[in-house]
């Protein structure tokens, strides 16, 4: 690696254990690796960036994996699968609209990408959308299906509600907060508890849960149904209310800011205003932790930003973006000892990670080619923006283990089990020449010794 450097300070401790003296590795931090960050390039990580829409009527508009594939030429991961219906207002939805929504995310896991999701039945204010009973009646019928592939959807729009599905000109009363409550919380019924429900305005929340305190380190991540419900804003920088999703701006704004360090917001810019200019943007992605915008839409305000060059910023900055600064770590062990070790990450970008993420440490025998991997305890979405991250941890080697030199690799895999040996699901660091897309784990170009103790 030509910017890391390597310092040495000790490396043994004999110690007498019973009746022999055993050369064990040092529980200090032996050696220091540094690693540049690659501050430049879009890197396609997974549940985060811009996003392309794919939108279906009622029983039509199949995905394609052509279509899909396609993405991969710019960077993108993410799609916003929405579908419209309409045909279904007043009755079950039929086994070949199930079984098209099935076979979409067949094909999401088969192209390597994720959805943001929502349904609708309204395509414009004064179009009807479907009673209550119609709507959850829909609802368990599509539960079966979003638990079986709740690994390819990133996030839940709330959906089903008024034009667009984005919860305003309801024909059916569904944003009142009976019929409100009832449709968040079958949201949350049917999908595991790994997976977030987003609200269109941060007052709908607090009309579902009945309090307006943020959720905070303690709260987050805790399953429960309140930490479970994130946000998105499909106006986006285009006045000061934006079009009525703020009414008290400064402090729903505030609420906002603390809550989306714990759950996902993302949306779409509406209209190019003063407020889509560059500095505003990146001050409101900043302080509104943003992991998704739609490249769609709205189209001039996309547009002056690639013209400006500030698209670029954004496709590198929306979500996280991880580079691992240092590794200090014990460069020996003997079996049944442990190799101490600690990580340094900055994130750079505009929020942490939002589902659970893997974090692992694999020893790779130099010789041939034994694993020994090590699952670390923290958690990807407590790495907040612009706050140090320092991981301390340790590998704990099985008794059995075999002497050599061994490669050490980072590796930040998706957990589900139909997704864990993707690479395409899971996390690239923002680092030059560690990252092995056939493999989906970083080089960290240190040896590790497994001794004998005698």
């Amino acid at each position: 690696m030509a910017n890391a450097t390597i310092r040495r300070t000790t490396a043994w401790v004999l110690f007498a254990q019973t009746t022999c003296l055993c050369l064990l590795a040092c529980t200090s931090l032996a050696a220091e690796k540094t690693y540049p960050a690659d501050a430049r390039h879009d890197i396609p990580n997974p549940e985060r960036g811009l996003y392309t829409q794919f939108t279906s009527q009622a029983e039509a508009d199949p995905l394609t994996l052509e279509g899909l594939q396609a993405l991969q030429a710019d960077n993108m991961t993410l799609i916003l699968r929405m579908y419209y219906l309409k045909t279904f207002r007043g009755r079950a939805l039929t086994e070949k609209q199930l079984n098209m929504i099935q076979n979409d995310f067949m094909l999401m896991r088969e192209a390597g990408v994720k959805c943001v999701l929502r349904f609708a039945y309204s395509q414009a204010i004064g179009e009807p959308d479907a009673p209550i009973d119609i709507v959850l009646n829909h609802m368990d019928q599509l539960t079966p299906i979003l638990r079986e592939n709740a690994d390819v959807i990133a996030t839940v729009q709330s959906g089903f509600v008024g034009a667009w599905g984005e919860w305003h000109a309801s024909t059916n009363d569904l944003a009142e907060p009976e019929n409100a409550n009832k449709i968040v919380h079958k949201w949350l019924d049917a999908l595991p508890t790994t997976r977030t429900v987003q609200l269109r305005t941060p007052r709908q929340k607090w009309m579902v849960f009945g309090h307006k305190t943020p959720l905070d380190a303690d709260t987050a991540f805790a399953g429960t149904p309140i930490a479970r419900v994130g946000h998105h804003n499909d106006c986006f920088l285009s006045s000061d209310t934006d079009v009525g999703t703020y009414e008290d701006i400064d402090n729903e704004k505030k609420y906002l800011h603390l809550e989306t360090r714990f759950v996902p917001m993302g949306g779409e810019t509406c209209a190019k205003a003063a407020y889509s200019e560059p500095d505003n943007a990146r001050k409101e992605m900043q302080s509104l932790h943003f992991s998704y915008l739609n490249l769609g839409y709205h189209p001039e305000v996309i547009n002056t930003w690639r013209d400006n060059g500030y698209l670029d910023e954004v496709k590198r900055r929306l979500g996280y973006r991880l580079h691992l600064d240092s590794i200090n770590y014990s460069d020996a062990a003997a079996p049944g000892g442990t190799v101490e070790v600690q990580l340094n990450i900055t994130n750079t970008g505009f929020a942490a990670p939002y589902n659970p993420r893997a974090v692992e440490l694999i020893l790779v025998s130099n010789e041939d080619g034994t694993e020994y991997t090590t699952t670390l305890t923290d958690d990807p979405r407590t790495w907040l923006p612009d706050t140090p991250i320092t991981i301390n941890d340790s590998l704990n080697l099985p008794i059995g283990a075999k002497h050599g030199s061994y490669s050490l690799f980072l590796a930040l895999p998706d957990p589900e089990p139909a997704l864990s040996d993707r690479p395409e699901y899971a996390i690239q660091l923002a680092n030059t020449d560690l990252w092995d897309p056939a493999t989906g784990r970083h080089d960290l170009g240190v040896t590790i010794n497994i001794i004998s103790q005698e």
